[in-house]
């Protein structure tokens, strides 16, 4: 036999073992190496700060909610009993049409208690039909309504994840515009921008004293959109579903999202690798939404699926608009008509608006768009969220079903961070920037409390004119950074080859 069959049987099998010991004890020392050096390289100091800052922000949008939400109940709510937080509120206060839906008292407490007092199961239909048979949520926003109430707590703790999560809104655009404004002062402008969110009049009056349902999608979108302007895109799509498990409006997201992935990756690696890892990320969004839709995709599966799509309005060929119920949504068509739009043009404008083509073109335009400037390297933050707020507000206003007012506490926190970043960036000087922060602070607050006091029959139209008017600001902006930066690229090529003859 051959010598290295003789040996003995400690050394055949030490060998093996010894470098398998050697292999791991490399890899741990690695992984620890890694992760001392990550430490290390990591401002702490500035991470602290900002973390004190964002739990101010939160603490103070927290508290303004709270505050709002019990003075409303105990100067203007019906019910009985001392506790106040159990008190309901009207549909409009002081004469302002709110348009504040019973939704909380109606459903939302209906479907809590019986979650733990009746074993109740979210996606049925039992003849004849009652409240609990009308969930229409994805299975996420079933698990923030439940988590924080027990039988015997008041309400507000029913509302809690709701007022918590729209508070929580305003650390998150602290640290978006923190990331996406390049000047010096960016922290300054970035305290300002959630200062402003936490003291915004649409989402203090829907989420935090109404307790009605924005919040916790919100919050889950715009963190998905922290991480796409980071290019962190796992991350981004990871969020983005979990956001869809919350409510259905996150999932339009996925295709300008998505476009944005592919026009970096095309432009940074081959065409193959950016497909196949754009897949693969788009793969895990959908793992994600399936995992989430566990165990009741699998217990009525037919019923998951009716539930998802009870609150859309099905597609149809319609040339006029629809008369909405007094308690339903108003159609971008029915804002036109309510306006004096006539004829031809609201034939058509009808004909679009129900057929989802105003819809699907709009959002098509605005994400190849995204594509393509994401693609030649252009889309900087502050465009990125220029096109994501008018892609939001098209989306939602040219949907067949129409919008409510409250849906508009979805967009708030996108419009906001696109006004503030362009307005700021025009005035980046440091002697013009306060004129540049007060401007979208007056422009942004007039928004909210215009929208607040107007006719629900304006909304849309309303919101179509903010969606122009922030895709003009966006487009300018575009225009003078690119121009701009033309210019200093030629001076640099111009000095270089100076230097060079001079020397």
């Amino acid at each position: 036999m051959p010598a290295s069959k003789t040996g003995s049987d400690e050394t055949i099998t030490e060998e093996p073992t010894s470098r398998l010991a050697h292999y791991f004890r490399n890899f741990n020392q690695k992984i620890s190496d890694g992760l001392n050096n990550r430490i290390k390289q990591e401002n702490w100091s500035e991470i602290g700060l900002d973390i004190s800052i964002i739990v101010l922000l939160i603490s103070m949008a927290l508290f303004i909610r709270i505050l709002l939400s019990y003075e409303f109940r105990d100067t203007w709510g019906y019910g009985s009993g001392f506790n106040v937080w159990n008190y309901g509120l009207p549909f409009g206060i002081n004469n302002i049409d709110f348009r504040g839906f019973a939704d909380f008292g109606f459903y939302y407490h209906s479907w809590i208690t019986a979650w733990y007092t009746d074993n109740w199961y979210p996606y049925r239909w039992i003849e004849p039909t009652n409240v609990l048979d009308y969930y229409s949520y994805p299975p996420v926003f079933l698990y923030f309504l439940v988590l924080t109430w027990r039988p015997g707590m008041s309400n507000l703790w029913m509302a809690f994840p709701m007022i918590f999560t729209d508070a929580a809104c305003a650390g998150v655009v602290y640290l978006i515009l923190k990331n996406i404004i390049k000047s010096k002062h960016k922290r300054g402008i970035a305290i300002f921008g959630g200062l402003l969110m936490a003291l915004a009049p649409i989402n203090i009056i829907y989420d935090g004293v109404y307790w009605l349902n924005p919040g916790p999608v919100t919050l889950l979108t715009i963190i998905a959109f922290y991480f796409a302007i980071k290019k962190k895109w796992w991350q981004a799509f990871f969020w983005l579903a979990i956001a869809t498990m919350t409510k259905q409006n996150a999932l339009f997201f996925s295709y300008p999202l998505f476009m944005v992935m592919l026009g970096e990756k095309v432009r940074n690696k081959s065409v193959r690798e950016a497909i196949v890892e754009s897949i693969m990320n788009a793969a895990l969004f959908v793992g994600v939404v399936l995992l989430l839709s566990v165990p009741w995709l699998f217990i009525s599966p037919y019923q998951y699926g009716r539930h998802m799509l009870f609150p859309g309005r099905p597609i149809e060929l319609r040339f006029e608009p629809v008369n909405p119920a007094s308690n339903d949504c108003v159609s971008f068509a029915k804002s036109l008509e309510q306006l004096g739009l006539g004829g031809p043009l609201l034939v058509l404008a009808s004909f679009g608006n129900y057929s989802m083509l105003w819809m699907i073109l709009s959002a098509s335009i605005i994400a190849v768009f995204m594509f393509w400037r994401s693609y030649k390297s252009k889309l900087d933050g502050i465009e990125f969220f220029e096109w994501i707020a008018a892609y939001t507000i098209f989306t939602h206003i040219f949907m067949p079903r129409g919008v409510y007012k409250f849906y508009t506490a979805y967009f708030t926190p996108m419009i906001l961070i696109a006004l503030l970043g362009s307005l700021t960036h025009f005035t980046s000087d440091k002697k013009y920037l306060p004129i540049g922060m007060l401007t979208a602070g007056v422009m942004f607050f007039g928004f909210n409390i215009w929208l607040l006091v107007m006719s629900k029959w304006t909304v849309p139209f309303y919101l179509f004119m903010v969606a122009i008017t922030i895709g003009f600001i966006g487009m300018i902006r575009s225009y003078v950074r690119d121009q701009t930066n033309k210019k200093s690229s030629q001076m640099k090529v111009q000095q270089f080859f100076e230097g060079k003859i001079g020397a």
